[in-house]
């Protein structure tokens, strides 16, 4: 049984927890480690990571499940057919990879390949009214006029990084270098066709093999599995 805390001890920390209210209502994607970053270095406030996610957990500030996703995409030179192109869809919260798209070319269309995968598997039921956004670049893609009459008409609200800031969308970068690490720069591929079958089962390895730290050394899987059996259940979307 966890022991309460006592009222001295969370009257000392109110401060910084309406500070990390503030700057998570400013900063909705931020995680811990860039909210101490700015704490810590920006504002000059002594304090440590764990604290931080520990106030985080407690005043339910930490994203959920189908709350906030990202998506990117990516190419592989495939000699001599050319460019073959790569679009994921990641649920920042789980780290699973809720939809793909692999194919020589990468118009609107097929971004929304990908995004109809991540919204039919976990939301069967449409994302209207239940608070999920999209974090993308400025690209002509998520931007063009049948990518953003879709995101509006299954309720995902569309969000983007500044100019030449990939950062905003880290985590969907982070996942895009996994992939070339762990499959895309591992071979010279032949055949695009070759490529597009090897992606389904690298992202079930993805999902059951590959450990992260910012999930505890968990996998996606597991760290899904552990929030539901704790009782947490997916924000519906």
């Amino acid at each position: 049984m966890r022991r309460r805390r006592s009222p001295q001890v969370d009257q000392r920390n109110a401060p910084l927890r309406a500070r990390i209210q503030a700057l998570t209502a400013d900063h909705p994607v931020w995680g811990y480690r860039r909210l101490w970053a700015h704490l810590r270095f920006a504002e000059g406030l002594a304090v440590n990571k764990t604290s931080i996610l520990r106030l985080l957990r407690e005043h339910d500030l930490v994203a959920k499940p189908n709350q906030w996703w990202g998506i990117d995409r990516t190419k592989v030179l495939v000699e001599p057919v050319g460019w073959v192109y790569l679009v994921l869809v990641l649920d920042w919260h789980t780290k699973k990879i809720l939809g793909h798209y692999a194919g020589l070319h990468a118009k609107t269309a097929h971004w929304l390949v990908a995004l109809d995968q991540a919204v039919t598997r976990p939301c069967p039921h449409g994302a209207r009214d239940h608070g999920l956004s999209l974090m993308s670049d400025t690209g002509c893609q998520p931007t063009s006029v049948a990518f953003m009459k879709t995101c509006a008409t299954v309720g995902i609200t569309q969000a983007f990084t500044s100019y030449n800031n990939p950062t905003g969308n880290a985590d969907t970068e982070r996942l895009m270098r996994t992939l070339k690490e762990a499959l895309l720069w591992l071979r010279e591929w032949t055949s695009p066709v070759e490529l597009e079958q090897a992606v389904a089962p690298w992202v079930d390895w993805y999902h059951t093999r590959y450990r992260h730290s910012a999930l505890g050394d968990q996998t996606p899987m597991e760290f899904e599995h552990q929030h539901l059996s704790h009782g947490t259940q997916f924000v519906p979307a």
